[in-house]
């Protein structure tokens, strides 16, 4: 066994030996791995650092940006609640305003209640006298009402439109209206109007639409009417022969009566049948003529106005001057102009003015005696209660 252990001293030997040798061989391994973690680390912290400012820059930034945004909002919260607190005045301004405006309407409202109780009260006390007036034996004061309007209605058509017709009827109306009454006491009243009537009925009746409508059929036959201008002999005054001879011989008077002839294209004379003991009437243009006529038919037109109107002056003077007018540049001896002045003539003598009365007797008298009545029913009548003053309602 000794053998056996002996030989493996050297071999330890040896394997110790390779240890150191390893061992010295492992140790600069060891220390260049330890520069490289140092190195690492180093960065390592570099990195976190580096790190750490970014995450520290970035979080300033945005906290910045947040300030930076609070700001702005509240800076918009700060302009909203001032406006708010202005919109607030003006509402509460509004509010004051639309308060007193109604405080005032309802103060008015008051007024007019009261105004209205008022008037209630008074028209009830004026329906109740009516009512009394109307139930008692003096109602016959609204029958003497109607036959004054009606007497009334009578003036107006007799003296504003001269209705003479109508008159008569609406006066027979009212004595129709009194007689009902069976009254003795309105015999003076109703005699009255008997004599206005049987005065209005004397009036003579015109026919003013006839004389208006001869009037106009007269102005239509102007422009048919002769002129006396127009009375010629169709001859020329000269009689002396204007026609050309075939001779050479009367080349000199053919010459002539050649520029005669030519002349006569230009002027024509002709001579007019008149009289000698007559005065020629003037000469009229066609224009001239014309207008003539127009203003002849102007003045009958005038005169049919005139008749509706009643103004006999200016009636009279439109026809005398279509007569003068007439005699002047007519022919007098045409049919058509005798038988036109002769219906002018007509009408001149005609009288288109009326005789009407200056007063009615009836209307004072009616008058008179409807105020009479009034006053005498009014005193029958019981005294309404007074009617409530507006300080006794706002009391109560």
């Amino acid at each position: 066994m000794t053998d056996s252990t002996t030989p493996s001293a050297p071999a330890e030997q040896q394997n110790g030996g390779s240890t150191e040798k390893e061992t010295v061989t492992k140790t600069p391994s060891v220390k260049q791995g330890g520069r490289a973690g140092v190195a690492l680390g180093a960065i390592a912290i570099a990195l976190v650092i580096a790190l750490g400012g970014g995450l520290y820059y970035h979080g300033h930034q945005q906290v910045a940006s947040q300030k930076a945004t609070i700001a702005q909002l509240q800076a918009q919260i700060d302009a909203l609640k001032s406006g708010q607190s202005k919109e607030d005045d003006r509402l509460l301004a509004s509010q004051n305003a639309f308060t007193e405006q109604l405080k005032s309407t309802e103060k008015k409202l008051d007024e007019q209640r009261l105004q209205l109780s008022s008037q209630s009260a008074s028209l009830e006390a004026l329906q109740s006298r009516v009512s009394t007036i109307a139930a008692s034996d003096d109602a016959k004061v609204w029958h003497l009402s109607e036959a004054d309007f009606l007497v009334k209605m009578a003036a107006r058509k007799l003296w504003i439109e001269q209705d003479v017709a109508t008159a008569v009827n609406m006066l027979k109306s009212a004595d129709k209206s009194l007689a009902e009454l069976n009254d003795p006491t309105l015999s003076e009243v109703r005699q009255a109007i008997i004599q206005d009537i049987n005065a209005i009925s004397g009036v003579s009746q015109i026919d003013f639409d006839g004389i208006a409508l001869t009037l106009n059929e007269l102005s239509d036959q102007i422009m048919n009417l002769p002129s006396a201008s127009t009375d010629w002999d169709n001859t020329p005054i000269s009689k002396e022969s204007t026609e050309v001879s075939g001779e050479l011989k009367d080349w000199r008077q053919n010459l002539q009566k050649s520029w005669h002839n030519f002349l006569s294209e230009f002027i024509t004379i002709r001579a007019r049948n008149v009289p000698e003991n007559e005065l020629t009437s003037p000469l009229l243009t066609p224009d001239q003529d014309t207008y003539l006529r127009e203003n002849l038919r102007l003045k009958l037109l005038i005169a049919a106005r005139a008749v509706s109107r009643h103004q006999g002056e200016i009636y009279s003077q439109s026809l005398d001057s279509v007569s003068t007018w007439i005699r002047a540049y007519f022919d007098p001896d045409a049919a058509s102009t005798k038988a036109f002045l002769s219906q002018l003539d007509e009408l001149s003598q005609q009288s288109i003015s009326l005789d009407l009365p200056k007063t009615l007797k009836s209307l004072p008298l009616l008058d008179a005696t409807i105020k009479s009545r009034s006053r005498d029913a009014m005193k029958s009548a019981p005294e309404a209660a007074p009617a409530p003053t507006p300080a006794a309602n706002q009391e109560g």
